[in-house]
């Protein structure tokens, strides 16, 4: 399981809602929050993508995988917490745009 990913200089943080969907199987869905305030910047939580690779690219930007479970729907995301927008590109589809646009997009993939 996952532990706190934190930005290179701490900025923010990727938290986990980490719970088992079949034995040994478990499920670990992000959300990203600014450390100085708390502030939730991007949630999957509440649904059910579990976060793969994750790599800090800058202090604000993060590239994340995440996959929804049960299924084969996968999303490669690079977003821009500083700035509050990015790219999702599942499967075929790509989106870009604010971090809510963006987040409301991939729960509908």
């Amino acid at each position: 399981m996952k532990d706190e990913s934190l930005s290179p200089e701490g900025t923010y943080a990727i938290r986990f809602d980490v719970f088992e969907v079949r034995m040994s199987h478990w499920v670990e869905v992000p959300g990203i929050f600014r450390l100085a305030d708390d502030a939730l910047l991007f949630d999957l939580r509440g649904e059910v993508w579990s976060a793969g690779p994750i790599a800090w690219l800058s202090d604000s930007v993060v590239q994340l995988s995440v996959r929804r479970y049960p299924g084969r729907v996968s999303c490669e995301l690079v977003l821009n917490l500083q700035v509050g927008r990015g790219v999702a590109i599942c499967g075929t589809n790509r989106f870009e745009g604010a971090l809510s646009a963006l987040e409301n997009w991939v729960r509908r993939q």
